[in-house]
């Protein structure tokens, strides 16, 4: 039984695409709304509402990717605010529809579906991102296999 588990195991995390090129640099993990005593937020202002239902983290990143730099397939155990900085990037969401991504223009990863971004150019993009997680969760990203639909990216 012990064998099959780790066989499971080894096959799962074979057919994960992991990233390739970039680098992450995470500043800051810290807890939102701890003083709280649900540890939720609810928050609206000027037509923007933040809301949870339990203990959450916010976390912030830089990401730099080269000439094909890839995240791999992935997906966030909360939500992510990316805002490019500068460069080009390609979101490919799970059918492999494309949306281009420039300078001063932002999007949002959230959900279980996986998601790749790509730098299919040839000069470097830098991403700053803004992450809103569950306290519990131990990890920013899940990495994910290629969906079916996808050919290689």
């Amino acid at each position: 039984m012990l064998a099959v588990v780790i066989t499971l195991a080894a096959v799962g995390t074979a057919m994960a695409t992991l990233p390739a090129g970039i680098a992450v640099t995470t500043f800051v993990r810290a807890t939102l709304g701890s003083n709280k005593p649900h540890g939720g937020v609810n928050v609206h202002a000027d037509h923007v509402r933040l809301h949870s239902k339990g203990a959450t983290d916010v976390a912030m990143q830089t990401i730099t990717s080269p000439p094909g730099g890839s995240s791999g397939w992935h997906s966030h155990p909360g939500l992510a605010v990316v805002a490019v900085q500068s460069g080009t990037v390609t979101f490919y969401d799970k059918h492999c529809k494309t949306t281009q991504y420039g300078p001063g223009q932002a999007f949002v990863e959230a959900g279980d579906a996986p998601q790749l971004v790509r730098n299919n150019t040839t000069s470097n993009a830098v991403l700053y991102v803004t992450l809103i997680v569950p306290t519990s969760a131990t990890s920013l990203r899940i990495d994910k296999p290629q969906p079916a639909d996808c050919a290689a990216h």
